[in-house]
């Protein structure tokens, strides 16, 4: 989501099955592994809550799920497993048809924000809202 061209707001969307575990997601500046592993560190508080044994993520090829420091954390907790998307094929990605596109129509489609806070506000409020309505 950008108003302008400098200025994005990045969101890490986890979607969870069966449907009752519902999503988590984070929203950060910037995308990189730093903010990535940000939101696995709490994508695993969240599995340890709901005593989740096990996580599959698929991952598309965006270059911060690939770096050396992701990948080692990944290998350090093995209740996650990893699998990549194709590359380019965004309608296999379950989040982009659940979540991102109704966000991104919510939100952006025809929309005009003299700030960045704007933005943040009104993404934060559908994802609040929609928790309970957008489920796999």
């Amino acid at each position: 989501m950008t108003p302008g061209y400098n200025r994005r707001t990045n969101i890490f969307l986890t979607l969870f099955w069966p449907k009752n575990y519902g999503y988590i997601w984070n929203k950060f500046e910037k995308r990189r592994s730093k903010e990535f592993k940000l939101h696995l560190s709490n994508l695993l508080q969240y599995a340890k809550r709901r005593s989740i044994k096990k996580i599959i993520l698929f991952m598309d090829h965006a270059l911060c799920h690939k770096t050396k420091t992701v990948k080692r954390l990944i290998r350090r907790y093995k209740i996650i497993k990893t699998k990549l998307l194709p590359k380019k094929a965004p309608e296999l990605n379950p989040a982009e048809w659940v979540i991102n596109r109704p966000l991104k129509s919510a939100v952006c489609t025809n929309r005009s924000y003299s700030s960045i806070h704007d933005v943040n506000h009104h993404a934060t409020d559908f994802l609040r809202k929609h928790r309970i309505t957008l489920r796999t």
